[in-house]
């Protein structure tokens, strides 16, 4: 849980065409989709009547530095460009102390994060298993948004608005890694494979790499095009990605032969993992015969369906038990497998540790990363 940001600093405790996950891979080389009005960030930052844009960043223990470097490097960037502070930013913690990155370094912070009110909210949290946070600090992001902020979860961050309600009703973007075990924790969430989504006074961004990304395509809209390729430019970052960009590269096979019944099988099989082994019935919608079938996996992945379908699988248990709070018998029971003995050993096969010690070395390595409980 987290502490509540209004008594931290006392010491007190407690704190319309959309693709899923599931669909991403059906991209087989077509036209990219028309920019909906949502992709649109012109709405998302606004300048106070000096012209600025005033940026509150708060970083929760265990959060990420590129992903701050992304932010804060983009923006001192474009200021030089444009000779002139248009970007203003302040780091805050919940408690005005330093924040622990998760490789360990402490970053100085300027204030607590109620000490100001800036219209625009970046929050970086960690990737890690963490628990919920408070019913306190999920009013207090409701009152910010509630009073006008324009609040963007970065990452990890994303959970934390699913929990206070602002996503209810909204899709969203997470890193991968994360996508299955808020979709089993949040059931109003919409999650896309997206790099990032807008959506009126709400952003979410995939993290890390695709921090970069949404960062210019907000310095973009805020200023224009030439500010933002030229702090691309300056940064060595060759082809800022557009936010409807899925977030892996491994399913693309655009221009392949034989690619759509391919995409449309793996696609089956990502949305029906719970359903277990049930290839036949997810083979019938690639429209050609199992054999054939065969051939297109091994010519393309190296491995048959049913090879691929418990690797796949098996990565979504991982997943889940490392970013979840689900139990290993839950867990099972979500990816498909019938027995818990069955899924330890499949399990052991590939990871080399059980299911119970990757809960144990996730939980380790996240309290060592730093504690978000109160």
């Amino acid at each position: 849980m987290f502490t509540d940001p209004a008594t931290a600093a006392n010491g007190e405790g407690a704190a319309r065409g959309r693709r899923r996950f599931g669909d991403a891979c059906l991209d087989t080389g077509a036209s990219p989709p028309r920019r909906a009005a949502s992709d649109r960030l012109e709405a998302f930052l606004r300048p106070d009547a000096a012209g600025l844009i005033a940026c509150q960043i708060l970083l929760l223990p265990g959060f990420e530095l590129n992903e701050l470097a992304a932010l804060t490097e983009s923006f001192a960037a474009a200021n030089r460009l444009l000779a002139e502070v248009r970007f203003a930013w302040r780091l805050a913690s919940l408690d005005g102390g330093p924040a622990e990155a998760a490789g360990g370094i402490e970053i100085a912070v300027a204030e607590t994060v109620t000490a100001s009110q800036p219209s625009h909210l970046f929050i970086l949290s960690p990737y890690g298993m963490t628990a919920k946070a408070t019913a306190a600090f999920q009013a207090w992001l409701c009152r910010r948004h509630v009073l006008g902020a324009r609040i963007a979860a970065i990452g990890g961050a994303s959970r934390l608005l699913a929990e206070a309600g602002l996503l209810a009703g909204r899709s969203c973007a997470i890193h991968w890694s994360l996508a299955d075990a808020m979709q089993e924790g949040t059931q109003r969430v919409e999650i896309e494979d997206r790099l990032f989504v807008i959506e009126d006074r709400i952003a979410t961004c995939a993290g890390r790499a695709a921090t970069l990304d949404f960062v210019l395509r907000l310095i973009a809209e805020a200023t224009d095009e030439g500010v933002a390729r030229m702090t691309a430019d300056g940064l060595n970052h060759a082809r800022p990605r557009d936010g409807a960009e899925r977030q892996m590269s491994e399913l693309d096979f655009a221009g392949k032969r034989g690619a759509t019944p391919l995409v449309q099988t793996v696609a089956a099989m990502r949305r029906r993992m719970s359903a277990g082994e049930d290839l036949a019935g997810i083979a019938t919608q690639s429209g050609v015969s199992q054999r054939q079938l065969q051939r297109l996996f091994r010519r393309h992945l190296g491995m048959t369906p049913t090879q691929y379908f418990l690797k796949a699988r098996l990565q979504r248990a991982r997943h889940l038990l490392q970013y979840s709070t689900l139990s290993v018998t839950e867990i099972a029971i979500a990816t498909g497998f019938a027995s818990i003995s069955h899924f330890t050993r499949r399990y052991t096969e590939l990871y080399r540790r059980t299911p119970t010690a990757e809960r144990g070395r996730t939980s380790r390595r996240s309290a060592a990363a730093g504690s978000l409980a109160a």
